[in-house]
């Protein structure tokens, strides 16, 4: 009976040893699992964004203008008044500032809005027959002009750096004449007293066609050099002169041909 229960434990112990390792094996035959941690993006303030300043030159321009005389004879005869043009009419050449602030919308589509700042003398001659052997006068006065521009332009892919665009813009322009001064002559060199006629100001219509070409300095920086055509609504020059006998002029509204330089700076 003892050898029977003593064979007994020794096949249990046996059974025991063979066992262990396989369990020991299933155990470390599992492989670690790690789970990835998502990459944190930084979300970027105010992409898209830039700043913009400009110098601009701009050429001298030819327009119309015209002015409205009254005449009551002294009081001896019916008040008439005319309209008369000016022969020549000229807005002198000079420099232009511009600032303005916009945005990248897409890598071809961007928009901006714009303020210049600029100030041009101006200055005419009328020719008049009705005095006999001929007469006129030589007026001359200065505009002082804020532009105003809402500006949408369409660029045109970049090319070693280069970017071509165009664009335009609707907006309006302020415009002040200052004091006229006016010196009449006569075929026979007489002298006149000088006249003076009160400049006046307004708002105006205006609309702007672009074309140029930005380069990129650096990521955030870009040179751009280009063309700039404005077109301004008509509007009054001047009020009553000093003397009497005109009542006010207008001019028949005027552009501008500009060629302008800036850098466009992006805010990241």
């Amino acid at each position: 009976m003892r050898a029977i229960v003593k064979i007994l434990l020794l096949s249990v112990v046996g059974v025991a040893a063979v066992g262990t390792p396989v369990f020991a094996a299933d155990i470390v035959d599992y492989p670690a699992v790690y789970e990835e941690v998502p990459e944190i993006v930084p979300v970027e303030i105010g992409s898209g964004w830039y700043l913009r300043g400009d110098v601009s030159y701009d050429f001298e321009t030819d327009y119309k203008g015209d002015y409205t005389t009254f005449d009551d004879c002294g009081g001896t005869c019916p008040p008439t008044s005319s309209t008369l043009g000016y022969d020549e009419w000229r807005l002198e050449d000079g420099m232009n500032f511009g600032v303005g602030a916009g945005y990248q919308f897409t890598d071809y589509f961007r928009g901006d809005l714009t303020a210049h700042y600029w100030n041009h003398g101006v200055e005419g001659t009328d020719y008049r027959f009705d005095c006999g052997t001929g007469c006129g006068s030589d007026d001359s006065s200065e505009i002082t002009a804020w532009e105003l521009l809402a500006n949408a332009y369409v660029d045109l892919g970049t090319y070693a750096g280069f970017t071509p665009y165009i664009g335009g813009g609707l907006g309006a322009v302020h415009v002040a004449y200052d004091d006229f001064d006016s010196q009449s002559f006569n075929a026979a060199g007489d002298d006149f007293e000088p006249d003076t006629f009160a400049g006046e100001e307004s708002w105006r219509f205006a609309y702007a066609l672009m074309a140029g070409v930005s380069y990129d300095l650096t990521q955030s920086v870009k040179l751009d050099v280009g063309y700039r055509y404005v077109d301004v609504d008509e509007g009054e020059m001047f009020g009553e002169n000093a003397l009497g006998g005109v009542t006010g002029g207008d001019d028949e509204g005027f552009d501008r041909h500009t060629i302008q330089a800036g850098v466009r700076y992006s805010l990241f």
